[in-house]
């Protein structure tokens, strides 16, 4: 069941260090929003985003394309950068590897 009224949409901020985006989520876009289509981080950052997490905006600027949320990550000066998330709730979670949820 999709859920289409944005207001039932958890918003999340979630902090992820830079050097473990690049390494290990990928975004894409389906039906005009930036999702989460794939994170396998390090067990020790745990299991952060779930299926159809999209982003909204990283470090609060809101990106309209993939490219524009991989260069605003890119030219982030923080080591840590902010990624606003909308979730889908009860969604199923992308686990780490070796997590224990």
């Amino acid at each position: 069941s999709q859920v289409t009224d944005e207001m039932q949409l958890q918003k999340l901020d979630i902090f992820v260090p830079q050097a473990d985006i690049s390494n290990y989520l990928k975004l894409t876009e389906a039906a005009g929003r930036i999702c989460v289509s794939q994170w396998t981080g390090p067990h020790r950052l745990g299991c952060l985003f779930n299926h159809g997490d999209h982003v909204v905006a990283v470090n609060d600027l809101q990106p309209q394309d993939v490219e524009e949320a991989y260069f605003f990550i890119s030219r982030s000066s923080r080591k840590e950068v902010k990624l606003t998330v909308r979730r889908i709730p009860h969604s199923d979670i992308f686990h780490a590897e070796g997590c224990s949820c």
